[in-house]
């Protein structure tokens, strides 16, 4: 099985968090059609609310969606008298036998020399929205100049993205993967968004148990040497280091953890076979004491977690295996409580479950150990 090296580091100039080499394209781009990703949005209603504010209702109000995420936006701006369109993206991805380009193979269209070529056939909107593509750059500076070229000399661009800040506290090393190049805050974001040559008009929080979504509304400054303007740290966060620093603790309490239930003839699962529990198993090096992965999408069950023989299996195995003592749940805090009620026989027969995310406000099974 090909490997690619995973590490973060943060730049000592302006304090983002990013991997420390980003895998090839195409180690990355899916092999399977159903790989697909959700994210977030009872929180447009509000955000296109305050959106509209910002365009007044003279104004030719045109707006157009940038990646796949931008439809919900797209939507509710539709219902304000917005003219929306989609960008014409993905005529442009790689078409191979076999591969399916998704947000690896966005990204790299968002540059200046591109998307100067398809506003000159798509036209310039008073609106353009990016949401949850920016974290997947290779080149966030790049990809925000390159917006640029879709807007209207007084356009706005609304760039939403996860912040980071709350998992790197946590301590949680579950988040770190792959797709994701760049691991945002408010305030690295607003240093990258200056170097770009922009200005923040509007800055929204919507508060999220594990991570919030930032949503930023920028204004392109003309004939401004926003690069200048740039302060220099010169040195990483406290919170970066302490990041670092946990990995080895937080790694050694977990496999000393499982080694206990293993010797005890007992086994572990672990419930969600998505990125997250992927990357926990990975990076803490657990799977030799994880027994299965539960899973009910029906697209992934016969195949293993990535880089260990852990089978995916549907949540049935769970109460059929008697010997599954502990069920580790790689899945978000609204989620936990439906899994926990599809699988009250296992929990009431003694079964434990414990959250893998030290964020979510339920113990982890080193808290209880520790």
């Amino acid at each position: 099985m090909p490997t690619h090296p995973l590490s973060i580091t943060e730049c000592a100039v302006c304090n983002l968090v990013q991997l420390s080499q980003y895998p090839p394209l195409d180690f990355v781009r899916p092999r399977l059609p159903w790989i697909r990703y959700n994210e977030p949005f009872a929180h447009l209603d509000a955000a296109v609310e305050q959106l509209e504010t910002l365009v007044p209702a003279g104004q030719a109000r045109v707006a157009i969606g940038v990646g796949p995420f931008d439809a919900p936006l797209l939507e509710r701006i539709a219902q304000c008298g917005f003219t929306c369109k989609q960008l014409d993206l993905f005529l442009r991805l790689p078409q191979e036998p076999a591969i399916y380009p998704y947000l690896e193979s966005i990204q790299a269209l968002l540059r200046p020399d591109v998307l100067a070529e398809l506003a000159s056939i798509q036209g310039a909107s008073q609106i353009v929205s990016c949401r949850y593509l920016l974290e997947h750059s290779h080149d966030p500076v790049a990809s925000l100049q390159g917006l640029g070229h879709l807007m209207t000399h007084d356009g706005l661009l609304l760039i939403e993205i996860p912040d980071s800040s709350k998992f790197l506290s946590a301590q949680d090393y579950s988040f770190i993967w792959e797709e994701h190049i760049c691991y945002f805050t408010e305030h690295t974001f607003r240093t990258c968004a200056l170097r770009a040559g922009y200005e923040i008009v509007q800055f929204t929080r919507y508060s999220g148990t594990l991570e919030d979504a930032l949503i930023f509304v920028l204004r392109a400054v003309r004939h401004s040497p926003a690069q200048k303007a740039i302060h220099r740290i010169g040195r990483n966060s406290n919170t970066f280091i302490r990041y670092q620093a946990g990995f080895e603790k937080v790694r050694q309490q977990y496999r000393s953890a499982l080694q206990s239930i293993s010797a005890r003839g007992e086994k572990v699962a672990i419930f969600g076979a998505g990125h997250q529990s992927i990357m926990f198993v990975n990076a803490l090096g657990l799977a030799r004491q994880i027994s299965y992965a539960i899973d009910d999408a029906p697209e992934k069950i016969g195949y293993m977690i990535p880089g260990t023989s852990i089978p995916i299996v549907p949540s049935e195995h769970l109460m059929r295996d008697l010997s599954i003592a502990v069920c580790l749940l790689g899945v978000g805090p609204n989620v936990e409580v439906k899994i926990r009620s599809k699988c009250a026989s296992y929990l009431n027969r003694g079964g434990r479950m414990y959250t893998i995310f030290p964020g979510a406000g339920r113990s982890t099974l080193v808290d209880e150990k520790g």
